[in-house]
């Protein structure tokens, strides 16, 4: 059932994301990705705030709505709670994601 309901929330949080990317869109241009900016902020605090919350209703908002609204937040969140156990082990997630996450989207367009 809990599955069932993340699936939900993940579509509605599709949805969100393509209205967010649109409006922002709409309104400052698309030459710049202001609407992905827009989108992972507003997830990331979204995230922030969810971060504590607990059982089905945190996995259904946090990782289906707010999960496929951004994926950036749900990295955020990580490194904050990686950084409360060891600033190093944050900083190497934060700066090895970024790094080899731009590498291999390089990567795929190069080779698509």
């Amino acid at each position: 059932m809990t599955a069932a309901l993340v699936a939900l929330a993940g579509a509605l949080g599709a949805a969100l994301r393509y209205l967010v990317d649109r409006t922002v869109a709409a309104r400052l241009g698309d030459e710049r990705p202001w609407g992905t900016f827009a989108v992972n902020v507003t997830g990331c605090l979204a995230a922030g705030l969810l971060g504590g919350a607990s059982g089905r209703a945190r996995d259904v908002v946090l990782v289906g709505l707010v999960g496929s609204y951004t994926t950036f937040s749900t990295y955020a969140v990580e490194v904050v709670k990686v950084d409360a156990a060891s600033r190093p082990a944050a900083v190497g997630y934060a700066l090895g994601s970024l790094v080899l996450g731009v590498l291999a989207a390089a990567l795929g367009l190069a080779l698509g």
